[in-house]
């Protein structure tokens, strides 16, 4: 048996990120990283397709974006390298008036906290994408400090300065129990080692709630699957354009060098953990794709790849201590927004243990309480 002052469960970039701020806050503290993988970060992290945006329905998910931006600006002078991140933006379009009417109201809400959300109208959008079809578009919100990163790269950068500050990464250790001990420490199980810990954190990804229920908690995060086609890019189709969402849909197309990565229109529709590729979908997509940019209808499929999210009830995360459970903390359910979410949630994490609460922005609004209380948080940019 081996004992830690903490033992974050999950070596993604959610849990990497929380073990690197908690290093950072107190190097005294000895904190133990478990990833149930050969490679820390090869599990859902490394299937993102790295999206940055500050363009959210709530001020909680937009103040977690804003709070994670000059960590990703700033990334390769803090953690020694770079994730390629590129600030293209991200370009929200409709040809309902419906949704027209949403994405007004969410780019006042957005300008309110400070994001320099931009409203174009179908020629503006031309102009900054020359590939989309715009003819039957009402308008569109853009905001050009969004982009794009390589996910993996983040948690590798994470990973570095954690071992670097006397962190301890310990992999191919799968969680097969997690049990409340006399005194107010945690009994964690994996078949190679048992570990005693005052503090322990769920950042297990779309495994949080399976790892949660060993100690009797129903956390309500749910896994569902998500794929991504990737067809080459025309020449036609410059490398520079935004992300692009088509709201009505859900389908969206990024540009990453001489690829397009094109997804969407199955965000909750696949629930499991079991990560496979449905070709018969890519009907949908390809559907979409003729819609939106035709460019790309006869394009060259390259690859596809599939992985599984975990979605909360009102897609924000959930984060903090578990009631009644003391030494026990969450960090799930970012409903497809962990990489873009990670440096906000370890330092909240972090700053809950070390401090007792989060001290750079108050965060309890999404602790796990709030699914039986009449707090609602209703996030309507979902794709």
């Amino acid at each position: 048996m081996r004992s830690a002052d903490v033992v974050v469960i999950g070596a993604g970039v959610a849990g990497a990120s929380v073990a690197y701020h908690l290093k950072e806050l107190d190097a005294n503290l000895h904190v133990v990283l478990l990833e149930a993988q050969e490679s820390p970060g090869a599990g859902e992290t490394s299937k993102a397709t790295g999206g940055i945006r500050l363009q959210f329905g709530t001020e909680a998910n937009i103040r977690l974006s804003q709070l994670s931006l000059p960590y990703f600006e700033q990334f390769l002078e803090r953690f020694g390298v770079d994730p390629g991140f590129r600030q293209h933006g991200y370009l929200f379009v409709t040809t309902s008036p419906e949704h027209w009417e949403t994405l007004q109201r969410q780019a006042e809400l957005q300008r309110q906290c400070g994001v320099p959300t931009q409203l174009l109208v179908p020629d503006e959008i031309a102009e900054l994408h020359p590939a989309l079809r715009v003819d039957d578009l009402i308008g569109g919100a853009y905001c050009p400090l969004d982009g794009s990163l390589d996910p993996y790269t983040v948690v590798q950068g994470f990973l570095a300065r954690f071992r670097e500050l006397g962190g301890e990464v310990v992999t191919e250790s799968l969680v097969t129990g997690l049990s409340a001990m006399d005194g107010s420490a945690w009994r964690v199980q994996t078949p190679e080692q048992t570990w005693t810990a005052q503090t322990v954190v769920l950042a297990a990804g779309p495994w949080t709630r399976q790892v949660a229920a060993y100690a009797g908690i129903d956390l309500p995060v749910f896994p569902y699957q998500r794929q991504v086609f990737v067809v080459e890019r025309p020449p036609s189709v410059p490398s520079s354009v935004p992300l692009t969402v088509d709201v009505d849909t859900g389908w969206y197309a990024h540009t990453h060098g001489y690829e397009v990565l094109l997804g969407g229109t199955d965000k909750d529709d696949r629930p499991g953990l079991e990560a496979t590729v449905d070709w018969d979908r890519f009907a949908r997509i390809h559907e979409a794709t003729a819609r939106r940019m035709p460019v790309l209808v006869e394009a060259k499929v390259v690859r596809a790849y599939a992985g599984a999210r975990s979605l909360t009830p009102d897609h924000h995360p959930i984060l903090g201590p578990v009631e009644d459970k003391e030494g026990l903390y969450v960090a799930c359910g970012f409903s497809g927004h962990g990489v873009m979410h990670s440096p906000a949630v370890g330092l909240l994490v972090a700053e809950w243990i070390v401090h007792g609460a989060p001290v750079t922005w108050d965060a309890s609004a999404l602790t796990a309480t709030r699914f039986r209380s009449d707090l609602r948080l209703t996030e309507s940019v979902i794709f």
